[in-house]
């Protein structure tokens, strides 16, 4: 299984450099920031692109404008047109999934006219996304069209776990690698064995000087607090956390960079951890069964052997 790291502000205005193995960053029409996000991580040996339709969403959600689809016709556009420019081409670029917002039939349009004969023009898959409103009609279809060669899995607290297994092992025999978006939970990852998942929360403790762990015996990333508000309330507490680090992070990390703290370093630690976390979700699957690139590189056979996995 791979993880994706999400790019954070701190990355996009170079506050931060951090290794990150594989990063993922958002389109939203602000190219120098995007390659400043891909700088930041110290040039990621595998990254992902997705196309910004959340920033379509929020503007329904949040400010009750649904923006017209040729606006985001426009932004699909020149979306496809900078991923065509760029000297470095990402692992997969993510569709323009708004069926929520303009309907499945206007989505299937894009892949037609646009999508499709871009990614045939350029070798960049992109990721075809299923949501609950395409139906398990629709998934099925993709499995059996060459030109759909990634998929992916959104609103996936939305989607039952017997669900997403059924969808996710259906793609493995078909040999088509399946994405979970902001699917980086242990429970969810032990039953449901995706190609790769991203996590748009790994920088976010960074900021409140949480210290991240990786916990083997349970496949789980642990958190605990060191920042500022515990060193004044527990300070003993706080260092202990501190330690879990095993001397990579510095207390003096936890005060700010103003004061000869490094917050890149609180970032390294939690790509670090989250390479773990890689390691182990991909071993633990093919153990069960599941080796997505003997399965990608060989074509087709059973997923049977999956079925019954807990």
């Amino acid at each position: 299984m791979k993880v994706y790291l999400a790019a954070t502000e701190d990355l996009y205005r170079a506050r931060v450099q951090v290794k990150v193995k594989r990063l993922l960053i958002s389109y939203f029409g602000a190219e120098p920031r995007l390659a400043e996000g891909l700088k930041s991580a110290l040039n990621p040996e595998d990254w992902c692109i997705d196309s910004g339709a959340h920033f379509f969403l929020s503007a329904l959600f949040k400010h009750n404008r649904k923006p017209p689809v040729q606006e985001a016709e426009e932004h699909l556009v020149k979306y496809l047109a900078y991923l065509e420019a760029m000297p470095t081409k990402p692992r997969f670029a993510v569709e323009l999934d708004l069926q929520d917002l303009y309907g499945v039939q206007q989505i299937e349009k894009w892949r037609d006219d646009l999508l499709f004969p871009f990614q045939k023009r350029t070798g960049i898959d992109i990721a075809i996304a299923w949501h609950l409103i395409d139906g398990e009609a629709a998934w099925v279809s993709w499995l059996k069209k060459p030109e759909v060669r990634y998929l992916g899995l959104g609103g996936t607290r939305n989607i039952s776990h017997p669900a997403m297994l059924r969808l996710v092992l259906s793609a493995f025999e078909a040999g088509k690698p399946v994405h979970g978006f902001a699917a980086i939970r242990a429970k969810l990852l032990k039953e449901v064995p995706f190609y790769s998942v991203d996590s748009t929360s790994w920088g976010a403790g960074s900021l409140f000087g949480t210290v991240h762990s990786f916990d083997a015996q349970r496949g789980m990333i642990i958190g605990k607090s060191a920042g500022r508000s515990l060193l004044r309330t527990n300070p003993s507490k706080a260092v202990g956390n501190l330690m879990g680090a095993g001397g990579r992070i510095h207390l003096r990390d936890l005060m700010g960079v103003g004061v000869g703290g490094s917050l890149s370093r609180m970032y390294q630690e939690a790509a670090l951890v989250h390479e773990k976390f890689e390691q182990w979700y991909t071993a633990y699957w093919r153990a069960r069964g599941i080796d997505w690139e003997k399965q990608i590189g060989q074509g087709h056979r059973s997923a049977a052997v999956a079925t019954g996995v807990p």
